[in-house]
């Protein structure tokens, strides 16, 4: 389903109006139901869940599936008010539910709680729509990149690399190949394949630090593709040289998470939730986590700021006790447990994080980044999770398309993706020079 259609689909069974909610029921009578599609986050859910329970009598249970399938079954779900009261997801889908009416504008505790000075200001503005807020900040999606400290100095390297180009060299010297000429070991570990909206966003991983960037906002609300151009194309560039030339990435290796955990690559740029992993599956690995390399002539280390929200759904009938529940699990004791038991970032900033730090270091450029590090932040738009996914189903072909070492059809394929993106943003009548 298209991002188009999924919003349609929501508007339309949301017209037929947003169920009463039954604002007066007996607290141990009430029994809240959680839908998360990070399974990561469910012991978390089910312990601060306990705590609720304990406090207030409600109970409450937690529901998981796979990234993917948790997106369709709230798409399909919340409509027709048979989803769930509490969810989270991403801002870049928060806002097809809040403009379909399925998520209602923040009142009471919940948005003093938001403007309390608990949250960054730019996560404030991402959860504010024509001056209305919606939803909590739950979590950071925001990368640095891994990188295996016994690798690099079996390799002779004593640091991570500063730009994207010293990570290529550090990259030739870290792979590893056995006699028949097959890849062991990456040098670094690239998003090469997979589904939906996150190729595309680990490209901009790259675009973004080299100058470039998916959309251009004009000032005046409307949007023009900005990657047509030499950031677009030395970005490309990049993943093909990894795979192709210089061969220190290859499609038939293990990838992402997985394959740093297990020694398999030297270098991985994601969020901080891999710390969790390694802690579970790998707790002796010697790694340390720096941020996203600059790209050199142009020297800024920039990254992406995505949250990830915590949304009560209109349509449920717990209202009064979804919310409270909503800030009960947003709480500064809640924030650390999250962070501490599942990897990822809370986004609160008023958390004190050096007992953590004490604990595990690494996570200092994730809590407490450099202050040379520019966020670049999701543009809240319903266009914008197409944009990236329809850039995605290009990728993957172009970073084993040989016939892109020629420059001239390298510029041809970012020509028509960028021309892709400009007509996306014309049906959603936001197109504007």
């Amino acid at each position: 389903m298209t991002n188009i259609s999924r919003r349609s689909a929501l508007q339309l069974a949301a017209g037929a109006g947003i169920a009463a909610a039954s604002r007066k029921a007996n607290a141990a009578d009430v029994t809240l139901a959680v839908w998360t599609g990070y399974p990561e986050l469910v012991p978390w859910y089910q312990a601060i869940g306990a705590e609720y329970t304990k406090a207030k009598g409600t109970k409450v249970t937690v529901f998981s599936t796979t990234l993917r399938e948790h997106e369709q079954k709230l798409a399909a779900a919340v409509p027709t008010g048979t989803g769930p009261d509490i969810f989270d997801v991403g801002q870049i889908l928060g806002i097809t539910f809040i403009e379909a009416g399925l998520i209602k504008p923040n009142t009471g505790a919940v948005e003093a709680l938001l403007k309390s000075g608990s949250y960054r200001k730019s996560s404030v503005d991402q959860f504010t729509i024509e001056g209305k807020t919606y939803g909590l900040p739950m979590l950071f999606s925001t990368p640095a990149m891994f990188w295996n400290k016994a690798h690099f100095k079996e390799a002779g390297l004593s640091g991570a690399p500063d730009t994207f180009q010293q990570k290529m060299d550090y990259a030739k010297k870290l792979t590893k190949f056995d006699a028949t000429g097959k890849m062991t070991r990456s040098g670094m570990s690239l998003r090469l394949s997979g589904q939906g909206s996150g190729i595309a966003e680990k490209f901009r991983f790259i675009l973004e630090p080299a100058g470039g960037t998916l959309i251009v906002p004009n000032g005046k609300g409307k949007y023009h593709q900005g990657y047509d151009n030499d950031a677009g194309r030395n970005a490309l560039k990049y993943y093909i040289d990894a795979v192709q030339t210089d061969k220190v990435d290859d499609p038939k290796v293990q990838h992402d998470a997985a394959a740093f955990v297990a020694g398999n690559t030297s270098m991985l740029m994601r969020e901080a939730w891999v710390i969790g992993e390694i802690q579970k599956q790998a707790p002796n690995l010697d790694y340390g986590v720096a941020p996203i390399p600059a790209w050199a002539g142009i020297g800024k280390k920039k990254t992406l700021l995505q949250h990830n929200g915590l949304w009560v759904n209109a349509k449920s009938k717990n209202l009064d006790a979804a919310q409270d529940f909503q800030i009960f699990l947003s709480s500064k004791e809640a924030s650390v447990k999250l962070t501490q038991m599942s990897g990822w970032v809370a986004a609160r900033q008023d958390v004190d994080w050096s007992p953590l730090l004490k604990e595990i270091p690494q996570y200092e450029v994730f809590v407490a980044p450099p202050k040379e590090v520019e966020f670049y932040p999701e543009p809240v738009m319903a266009a914008w999770n197409e944009i990236e996914t329809r850039l995605a189903d290009r990728l993957p072909g172009a970073y084993v398309d040989a016939s892109l070492n020629d420059p001239a059809k390298l510029a041809a394929f970012i020509k028509a993706a960028a021309a892709q993106t400009d007509q996306i943003l014309k049906q959603n009548d936001l197109y504007g020079t």
